[in-house]
């Protein structure tokens, strides 16, 4: 993984952690972007582990260390997080318009980010992760 990928990754467990809880729907869909993004098992271990204590986006996403591709691959994976559980709570909904401001991007840029998330497919580098 590169460290990009590994901070993607470590954001989402933040969003992941927004209602209080790691839900089983949202653990695995970062351990399929593990997957996607050829973890290691060491990487593997490591985010997994990094992913059991509660994170936040205020002191656990490093935005000045994210391209702006980076920054649009985590809010479009962030909003099939939220939906992990089959539904976006108001807490979920509540954190990705915080991620939105966090990361910068105005409402357009947002709207059409998430927009192609809606589509189904996300590109992870040069491989595609279609959501289950």
């Amino acid at each position: 993984m590169t460290p990009g990928e590994k901070n993607i990754v470590r954001s989402l467990v933040a969003v992941a952690w927004a209602d209080g809880r790691l839900e089983s729907g949202e653990a695995s869909v970062i351990e399929g972007l593990l997957t996607g993004f050829d973890a290691t098992e060491a990487e593997e271990r490591e985010l997994l582990e990094y992913a059991r204590t509660r994170r936040t986006l205020e002191a656990d996403v490093p935005v000045a260390a994210l391209s702006r591709d980076e920054r649009e691959l985590l809010l479009a994976n962030a909003a099939l997080l939220t939906h992990a559980d089959g539904e976006q709570s108001d807490a979920e909904t509540e954190v990705l318009a915080r991620l939105i401001e966090i990361l910068g991007f105005s409402d357009a840029e947002a709207h059409a980010i998430l927009a192609e998330a809606d589509d189904g497919a996300l590109a992870l580098g040069a491989r595609a992760l279609e959501p289950d």
